[in-house]
């Protein structure tokens, strides 16, 4: 998280909409959804392997702000999930997409 460089002009005062999330395990999904949970996710040598996309991000050397107090205690996930022990294996450039503020190509609002 890092400061926002735009006046506050640009973000309207009222809420246009809201997104839920909720983070669940397969017996949760299963009760949920009554059906089965989807795969676990490939790992990052697999993703690169079948020719998936990674996303250069523009502000990558951005400095973070300081955290609050409950954001403070959050841990990277790597500290609780473990390391990972398998070699990196880079995408090719094919594979990289920037994000973020690309030359010429503005971010638009979508159908919803």
């Amino acid at each position: 998280v890092y400061r926002d460089d735009r006046p506050l002009t640009d973000w309207s005062e009222q809420p246009v909409g809201r997104v839920f999330v909720h983070l669940v395990t397969p017996p949760q999904w299963r009760r949920i959804t009554g059906e089965a949970p989807p795969p676990s996710p490939v790992d990052r040598a697999a993703y690169t392997s079948a020719g998936l996309p990674w996303y250069d991000y523009y502000d990558a050397d951005a400095e973070d702000l300081t955290p609050t107090d409950t954001l403070e205690a959050v841990k990277p996930a790597g500290e609780w999930l473990g390391d990972d022990l398998e070699p990196w294996q880079p995408p090719s450039k094919e594979q990289v997409t920037p994000l973020k503020d690309a030359p010429g190509r503005p971010v638009e609002d979508g159908d919803w």
